[in-house]
Parts: C-alpha cells; structure tokens; sequence
C-alpha cells in the first residue's frame, strides 16, 4: 500500500504564486502585443470585461459615440466573436491626447475569445447606452 505524501501550506503557496505569475505574463505580453487602434481600418479597439460563471459567459463591451442600429456581433467559430460598430463622429489622435500621430477612427471592432466552451446558436445580445450586453449560456458537460 502506497502512503501519499501530504503536502505542507508552503508547497501550496509557492504552487499557487507560479501559476499567478505565468498567467501575469500570458496576459502582460497579450496586452503588449495588441495596440487598441487599427490605422488601416480606421477602427479603434474597444473596452471589455468578461464573466464566467457556472451556466453562462456574459460579455460587456464599451460602445461609446456609436450608431445602435450599426451595432453587429458575429460569431466566426465556436470560441470567437466578431464585434464592429460604426460610429457617430470620427475621433482624431489629437482629441486621445497623442499628437506624434496622424489619422482618425469612425468605427470600433475587435475579436474576443471565449475561454469556454459555450453555445453560439444561443447567444442573447443586447445593447443601452452604447453597453454592449452579450450573454451566452455554456455547454452542459456530459
């Protein structure tokens, strides 16, 4: 019979700072990589947050200054949206405080992950005051 060795409390901890600190730098470098404009689309990326719980994502995405009707969110596989929205008037560098910079944006568009697996066909969108609102409830595992 195999006698399992316990764990001591400072083997848990160093464990659990290990994998906070991968996970800091996964996400660290995925910022770094990314710029939150696009000058060749003339697209600005916008502002999001991302909550898992137990039987839905809910995705909010920041639409500020756009037209609602323009809003659109399109799933491209079973893990990714595409969201784009055009918007009202066009924003310049200069008017985000950048001025070694040239161009203007007159749309917002970005591709989000979904980090589970969910179930696309029954995605609820909504959007109020330029909030962009999704819901998307998980798949049940079997």
């Amino acid at each position: 019979m195999a006698i399992k060795k316990r764990r001591s409390f400072g083997d848990f901890m160093d464990e659990y700072f290990e994998d906070f600190e991968r996970e800091f730098e996964r996400r660290r470098e995925s910022m770094l990589d990314v710029p939150s404009w696009d000058e060749k689309t003339c697209a600005m990326r916008p502002l999001s947050d991302l909550k898992v719980t137990a039987t839905e994502v809910v995705m909010t995405v920041d639409l500020p200054l756009t037209v609602e009707s323009s809003v659109q969110v399109k799933p491209l596989d079973e893990r990714t949206l595409e969201i784009s929205a055009e918007m009202k008037r066009k924003i310049k560098f200069k008017e985000l405080g950048i001025t070694h910079r040239k161009g203007e944006f007159h749309k917002l568009h970005c591709h989000k992950q979904v980090p589970v697996p969910v179930q696309m066909d029954k995605m609820h969108v909504s959007i109020k005051k330029g909030l962009l609102e999704i819901h998307i409830p998980r798949k049940r595992k079997r």
